[in-house]
């Protein structure tokens, strides 16, 4: 016996909202979709063998994993984020500022290819690029600001000697 094949079959497997859980009859779905379609299947398409609905990213009519693809995150904006990390700790120490210069440059780059990246098709990753360039940025000037003070603390060490005097100052009258 041939079964028709029409696209009512297709929307009723498809549409969640026309399927109702198993009742104490043991009659699944609407009345009047069965009533079209007398050959139709008596069984839940959402439900499994132990009853429970299918995981995140199975298919509803027929538990199977789907086709679509989790997206990943885009390298490039977790090495940005990294990196800018590691440019702003530098440059808040103030001695790694040559550091904190090479770490801020590579992290801005990163963060930006990162950026482009995660607005790609299955890819995420745009907010943590964002991030890492944002703390990648204030590393660098960090680092920058840290490098012309040590520049101008080398070539003129009488601009630095009241600041001296006083951290002198309070490490005497700090108590032992």
């Amino acid at each position: 016996m041939a079964h028709s094949y029409d696209s009512h079959d297709v929307e009723r497997q498809t549409d969640p909202r026309q399927v109702r859980r198993q009742t104490g009859s043991g009659r699944t779905g609407a009345p009047e979709a069965e009533a079209q379609h007398p050959g139709a299947s008596q069984v839940d398409p959402r439900q499994t063998d132990t009853g429970q609905q299918p995981e995140r990213g199975t298919s509803w009519t027929t538990g199977t994993p789907t086709e679509m693809p989790r997206a990943k995150t885009s390298p490039m904006a977790v090495f940005g984020l990294v990196l800018g990390l590691l440019a702003l700790l530098c440059g808040l120490t103030g001695v790694l500022a040559p550091l904190a210069i090479v770490f801020g440059i590579v992290g801005i780059v990163l963060g930006i290819l990162g950026r482009k990246d995660g607005m790609q098709r299955e890819r995420t990753g745009k907010g943590v690029a964002t991030a890492g360039l944002i703390m990648a940025i204030i590393g660098l000037v960090l680092g920058v600001l840290a490098g012309i003070a040590f520049v101008l603390g080398a070539m003129n060490p009488d601009l630095f000697i009241p600041a001296q005097q006083q951290v002198g100052d309070l490490m005497t009258q700090v108590p032992r």
